[in-house]
């Protein structure tokens, strides 16, 4: 088990320091003494906010693996159970797998577009291409011996039912013509 650090962490210069270095305020608000006096303002609401959803989400997004097909790939995902689609820009829309319905793919609600969901999969997305969970969606489909992980096994339903969601963007796309 790691000890606790003793004193308090800086913020503005981003060390542990002895309580002596900071001001009454400036327990409170992460700054030293001297980047106090250097003026550095740090928005600590806004920012441990930001950090701590993107720390819970970084840990719900789980088993990522991106498919590449002829001229197009897509970034596959975990999100709660659910199982999340996106093409491999992450310009398009977040779309929720269901296989149980004729329509396979829906518009996500529950993973609504913002800054730091957009973070995340940007990180995700190229954490998955560095640990090279990019496969050919011909090799997924039709080949039998491609390895893949038990947890991204559950994705070749998904994979196999692409063709749907291609068909669902190109009417969505003929209907805001």
């Amino acid at each position: 088990m790691r000890s606790k650090k003793r004193g308090h962490f800086c913020n503005g210069c981003g060390y542990f320091l002895p309580n002596e270095k900071f001001s009454g305020r400036g327990h409170r608000e992460h700054l030293c003494k001297e980047c106090k006096k250097a003026g550095i303002v740090i928005n600590t609401k806004s920012n441990s906010d930001y950090d701590r959803y993107f720390h819970l989400l970084s840990k719900a997004i789980r088993n990522c693996m991106i498919v590449c097909l002829e001229n197009e790939s897509f970034f596959l995902f975990e999100y709660q159970n659910s199982r999340y689609i996106i093409g491999d820009d992450l310009s398009s829309e977040i779309y929720v797998y269901r296989g149980d319905m004729e329509q396979k793919f829906l518009a996500s609600e529950k993973l609504q577009k913002s800054e730091v969901v957009m973070d995340v999969l940007y990180k995700k997305y190229y954490d998955t291409m560095d640990s090279n969970q990019s496969f050919d969606y011909e090799e997924l489909i039709y080949d039998e011996y491609v390895e893949i992980s038990k947890k991204r096994r559950q994705y070749l339903e998904v994979i196999s039912s692409i063709h749907h969601l291609k068909e669902f963007l190109i009417v969505g796309r003929r209907e805001n013509l």
